[in-house]
């Protein structure tokens, strides 16, 4: 049975390159996150922990596995080679500094996408399974995410809100904040499946950070309680990031935003 390969890259010899055999799985959900990978060859599969549905499809030049750097520092999904591919693997080690030097505002940023991505997963996933009905997305206790939803909603450096509507909600991520919820009940409508969102939910993070509009519609069921991430101040740090790590905060930034979204700012 074909196996993984690591061997030293041969564009910089200072990383390890993998080589994944078309079928062959790099990492499952729930395996500790230690490194970060960027696909050089071929297409890597990005697969539920849950049902095994596959939520997204990476190319040549996409990065992944982020959650190495900061947030659960465990893998939240699958990776399988969908054909013969290469990733350069990237260890958690030489990037972690320069997050712990980065400002807080785009480490709390970045937990806060971790979650949207999660939650765009299940939603997808959801989808892909036929499932009718209403989804809901909360994160227990025990759950993938559970960790970074608890570090956001102890952060007492983030500005609560109270958002007593629907125009509220939309008023506030057009003004370029989006919401972690910490209490109430949201919605998200996509594809025409609606999705209940409850403590942990992220409404417009990844929007206000790509200043874009986003393609799901969003609601509020009950009054809702949350924290702030304002978008431009967010930005504003991801600029001062070296080039490495910028590539990764943005692929990170850019999956957590809808599919066919347009972005200003990437």
């Amino acid at each position: 049975m074909p196996q993984l390969i690591k061997q030293p890259s041969a564009a910089n010899p200072r990383l390890n390159e993998i080589i994944v055999p078309a079928g062959v799985t790099l990492f499952s959900a729930g395996d500790q996150a230690d490194a970060v990978f960027i696909v050089t060859e071929g297409e890597i599969g990005i697969y539920s922990g849950d049902s095994g549905a596959m939520v997204a499809s990476l190319v040549k030049g996409s990065s992944f596995g982020e959650q190495a750097l900061i947030g659960t520092k465990q893998r939240l999904a699958s990776a399988k080679a969908i054909r013969d591919s290469r990733v350069l693997e990237i260890p958690a080690t030489k990037l972690s500094s320069e997050i712990a030097q980065s400002s807080p505002k785009l480490r709390t940023a970045f937990d806060a996408l971790t979650l949207q991505l999660l939650q765009k997963n299940y939603l997808t996933e959801f989808i892909a399974q036929g499932c009718s009905g209403v989804a809901k997305f909360d994160l227990g206790p025990e759950s993938l995410g559970s960790t970074t939803a608890d570090r956001l909603v102890n952060n007492r450096d983030l500005n609560s809100v109270y958002i007593s509507d629907t125009d509220h909600l939309i008023q506030l991520i057009e003004s370029g904040k989006g919401v972690v919820i910490t209490g109430g009940r949201g919605a998200m409508l996509k594809d025409g499946i609606t999705c209940e969102l409850g403590s942990g939910g992220v409404l417009g993070v990844a929007e206000s950070i790509a200043m874009c509009k986003s393609v799901t519609s969003v609601s509020v069921l009950t009054s809702l309680n949350g924290v702030v991430i304002d978008g431009d101040t967010a930005y504003q740090a991801f600029l001062q990031l070296s080039a490495g790590l910028k590539g990764v905060v943005k692929g990170l930034i850019v999956r957590a935003l809808d599919d066919n979204t347009n972005s200003d700012r990437f």
